[in-house]
């Protein structure tokens, strides 16, 4: 009896033990369930507690919490990544496009999310600091100012400044004007020239940064004389000439001795005044009318463009009519200029009017004022046209015809330049001195031809550089005889 006694009590100790270990085990699982079985407790989030808050002081407390945390990420990771995916076992990896700044760069993300990190502590730090020693205030109120300073002021861009706009005015042709004659010499108007019976050579000068800076770009490669854009030439209206840029144009070209007979701007590409189209017409007049009326303010007497073309919609007849209406109008809008409008021979290409003399003598013909009116000569338009410049028959004939049908009192400038193309091509692509179908022999005779002296000879060469400009301009001096001086 006592041993059955012994292992009942033994017996009841192991239950009770036994007992104590599972309500141990039950209580430490019950915390981590809920009291549905097997139903997992929810676990307490940022946005659960910021849920539960009731008061502003602790939400706020919250919300800071929340975009420091979010900062820290910031700082370890950077912004954007390329995200990778895998849409099955048995498909290969695809990789997500990357966005502009990614591809632009990919470091960027990274660089700036450290960079605000930096940012945030240094004014953080900043800012406790000015706290501390009073000037918190004084800062704040500067900033404010400046940022009201700021917003005040309209910045200036390209968007917010007006485009000047094209003023068409209105245009009536002059009719049964008495004729005025143009004397002999290369400058009529001009009384105060003296002409030195000389060679004046130069060449297409750039003005980029200011009209000015032509003479400089002349006066470096050794030019005597320079053609030049008064305007954008590519553009229908540019923003009117400035009273400074005329002032310093002409105290340049007074310093360095450049008369306005040997300076020979160039018309805008875009003007068309053959053309039978209404509007490209009307802004091709007062296109004309804007760069003369420019060179006027300048002091300069000479304007050269390119007659026109009827483009095929038209007659020869009506081109030439056209373009002699216009030159007319012009004068009738200035009266008492000095500038001469100045037609250049053509190569003829196309419809294109001024490949013959007979073209330009139609329409000097058809101007009323004949002292504002004149021609340069270009080499490799005349090569292009038909005239063999490159052997002294040819030359000579070239000569004798101009003199017969316009007559060298016009002749008021020449553009120097050789020809890629042969003879009678009717392709105007030019070429440096000697070499192209002209020759080296070809711009002998033209620089030793009394008939352009006290004239701006001026190269359209290719341009290279300045430097091969003024090679050139030695090489054409090289070619000058006993009897011809170069200035």
């Amino acid at each position: 009896m006592r041993r059955l006694a012994l292992v009942t009590n033994m017996f009841v100790r192991n239950i009770c033990s036994l007992s104590k270990s599972l309500f141990y085990h039950y209580n430490t699982m019950a915390s981590k369930t809920n009291s549905i079985i097997g139903e997992p407790v929810p676990r307490v989030t940022r946005s659960a507690i910021k849920r539960k808050l009731s008061s502003s002081v602790e939400q706020s407390a919250a919300l800071s919490t929340d975009n420091f945390s979010k900062e820290s990420e910031t700082l370890k990771t950077p912004k954007k990544i390329s995200v990778v995916k895998a849409e099955s076992k048995d498909k290969p990896y695809k990789k997500e496009k990357p966005t502009e700044e990614e591809t632009c760069d990919p470091d960027s993300g990274l660089a700036n999310s450290k960079s605000k990190g930096r940012k945030a502590r240094s004014e953080g730090s900043a800012h406790k600091d000015l706290k501390g020693n009073g000037k918190l205030s004084k800062v704040i109120k500067e900033k404010a100012t400046k940022s009201a300073k700021t917003a005040s002021e309209t910045s200036v861009t390209k968007s917010t400044v007006p485009k000047p706009e094209m003023v068409i005015p209105e245009i009536v042709i002059p009719i049964n004007k008495p004729s005025i004659k143009r004397e002999d010499g290369p400058s009529p108007w001009n009384g105060t020239i003296k002409y030195d019976n000389k060679i004046f050579l130069g060449a297409h000068i750039s003005a980029a940064g200011g009209l000015e800076n032509a003479i400089k770009n002349a006066m470096n490669i050794g030019a005597s004389s320079f053609a030049l854009f008064v305007k954008n030439q590519r553009q229908w209206v540019s923003k009117p000439m400035e009273d400074g840029t005329v002032e310093r144009f002409k105290a340049a070209c007074a310093e360095n001795n450049f008369s306005p007979h040997l300076i020979l701007p160039h018309g805008s590409y875009l003007m068309n005044c053959g053309s039978n189209d209404p509007t490209v017409l009307a802004k091709s007049r007062a296109n004309l009318l804007d760069e003369v009326q420019r060179c006027e303010r300048l002091g300069i007497l000479y304007y050269n463009i390119h007659p026109g073309s009827s483009c095929g919609k038209g007659s020869r007849e009506e081109a030439i009519k056209s373009i002699s209406d216009s030159i007319n109008w012009v004068h009738d809008q200035t009266p008492g200029s000095k500038v001469s409008i100045v037609l250049e021979n053509m190569c003829r290409q196309g419809f294109t009017i001024g490949g013959d003399f007979s073209d330009l003598a139609e329409i000097i013909q058809q101007v009323f004022d004949h002292s504002r009116i004149g021609v340069c000569l270009d080499t490799c338009h005349a090569l292009a046209a038909g005239y063999d410049l490159a052997t002294c028959q040819g030359f000579d004939s070239f000569l004798e015809e101009f003199e017969r049908v316009i007559g060298f009192r016009y002749l008021v400038a020449v553009h120097l330049n050789d020809s890629e193309g042969e003879v009678g091509c009717h392709r105007d692509r030019h070429a440096s001195i000697g070499k192209g179908k002209i020759g080296i022999e070809g711009f002998r005779r033209i620089i030793n031809c009394p008939r352009f002296r006290d004239i701006p000879v001026v190269l359209e060469t290719p341009f290279i550089s300045d430097d091969h400009y003024k090679q050139e301009i030695l090489l054409l001096k090289s070619l000058a005889q006993s009897g011809t001086i170069c200035a």
